[in-house]
């Protein structure tokens, strides 16, 4: 291994591609090898941005901060003996190479919101791990695939977290989960944000076990999600708040008139 000084604790360095390696996984993009074997058709030396490493292991390891695929791309080119101009950098933990990785990756290529929320929660960043952990807690987890007790809508959990606080998106979660039991679908950004928004507005005087009947036995998730997108279309509002009013409606049905939730 050669090396150069660029500055600060940066150093460009050559390694044997059989030395790299994704050591902390939680810290990175999942791997595609299609995007790999791309790059090894397409490759250009002159084009080869260095990919960026941590110091190696006590085995000799390097961890790819960023570029693995650029990485798989040489591997598949040129085989793993191999030396890559890499670019070493002073990251000891994962949440460091984590951190490193969200810098980079901002503005580049579009990272997936699920990836990016998972590596700001290994980078410890908030709101995500207080989201995180509250998720984890209700006995749910952050996921790209929609299965039950799965939350993909990392960007609305966000938003509702920013715009009410943690508690409010605690109730909004769960009054989710009481209606449809983990159903991904009632997990969508939407309806998220239209019961955060109802929630936050009646939660004081509204029943919470007759709200929780009377909107599984009238809708599955996504014909709530219909209901709502139809009264957006019909009175020219998003369908976050199309969403809301279609629950306040249905709340409302047949209840005693002195006790109907009433806008502010």
């Amino acid at each position: 291994m050669t090396k150069s000084k660029v500055e600060g604790k940066t150093e460009l360095v050559y390694v044997p591609i059989k030395n790299l390696s994704v050591i902390w996984a939680q810290a990175q993009r999942p791997y595609n090898e299609k995007w790999a074997k791309q790059i090894a058709a397409e490759f250009d030396p002159d084009k080869f941005d260095p990919p960026v490493i941590t110091k190696p292991n006590g085995v000799g390891f390097y961890h790819i901060v960023e570029g693995q695929h650029r990485v798989g791309g040489a591997k598949i080119a040129f085989g793993e003996e191999e030396q890559l101009l890499c670019r070493m950098v002073d990251a000891e933990d994962p949440a460091r190479a984590a951190e490193i990785w969200l810098g980079i990756n901002s503005g580049r290529k579009a990272i997936r919101p699920v990836q990016a929320f998972e590596v700001s929660v290994t980078a410890g960043r908030e709101p995500q791990t207080e989201i995180n952990a509250l998720v984890k807690k209700m006995g749910y987890r952050i996921s790209n695939y929609k299965t039950d007790h799965s939350i993909s809508a990392v960007s609305s959990l966000i938003d509702v977290h920013q715009r009410f606080g943690v508690m409010m998106l605690r109730a909004t979660l769960l009054i989710l989960d009481r209606t449809w039991n983990g159903d991904a679908t009632a997990f969508s950004g939407d309806l998220i944000k239209g019961y955060a928004a109802f929630i936050n507005e009646f939660h004081s005087i509204v029943d919470i076990k007759r709200l929780a009947e009377v909107i599984a036995k009238a809708f599955t998730p996504n014909k709530l999600l219909a209901a709502g997108r139809l009264y957006s279309e019909q009175n020219t509002t998003t369908t976050v708040e199309g969403v809301a009013e279609t629950i306040r409606s249905k709340y409302n049905y047949k209840l005693n008139e002195r006790l109907r939730l009433r806008r502010k």
